[in-house]
């Protein structure tokens, strides 16, 4: 019983004398047989170190005090970007001495919080600075001052003026326009 199968591997057709057979010579079997052993050593790799980096960052969750290190460790930030927070007093911090500077894990959250609440804030700002009433849509404009989409665009990239997707629509504020085309 002959039939005629797809190689795994070089996914040239074959003829196959049995069901099971799934590659069109030895060659294509022991090639990719050392792949999946390779993929396979990787992807035990890749578990080894997600797992030593799970176990680095649990015992850190509970603790109330941090040094730099720590911090980096459960922020995924570097050392540095955590030294430069401190340095511009975003992040409280108290150095026992010369080589050991300790973070509250308070701190550190309430960091996070306040920079949440700004980003919240002009998002809606943002929003409700473009409104269809104290904006033209890119069709309005052309259609108004009667010049094609690439002049609009080289102009607004000339002139560099700020303009937001609202749905299907962008928005360009009408003050920006007229004070270029009036």
């Amino acid at each position: 019983m002959e039939m005629t199968r797809i190689c795994e591997y070089c996914k040239n057709n074959f003829t196959a004398r049995t069901t099971k057979t799934r590659y069109c010579s030895l060659s294509c079997n022991s090639k990719h047989l050392k792949i999946k052993k390779r993929q396979n050593k990787r992807q035990i790799n890749n578990d080894e170190i997600i797992l030593k980096n799970n176990k680095l960052k649990e015992p850190l969750k509970d603790k109330e005090f941090l040094t730099v290190k720590q911090a980096s460790l459960l922020l995924n930030m570097s050392i540095k970007t955590i030294y430069r927070l401190i340095e511009r007093n975003d992040i409280n911090s108290f150095n026992f001495s010369e080589r050991k500077t300790t973070i509250r894990r308070k701190d550190i959250d309430f960091y996070f919080d306040a920079n949440l609440k700004i980003l919240e804030k002009t998002k809606l700002d943002i929003a409700a600075d473009y409104s269809f009433e104290n904006s033209y849509t890119m069709q309005q404009i052309q259609e108004k001052f009667k010049i094609s989409n690439g002049a609009l665009y080289n102009i607004i990239m000339k002139f560099k003026i700020p303009k937001r997707k609202h749905g299907k629509y962008t928005l360009v504020k009408k003050e920006h326009i007229e004070k270029i085309f009036i």
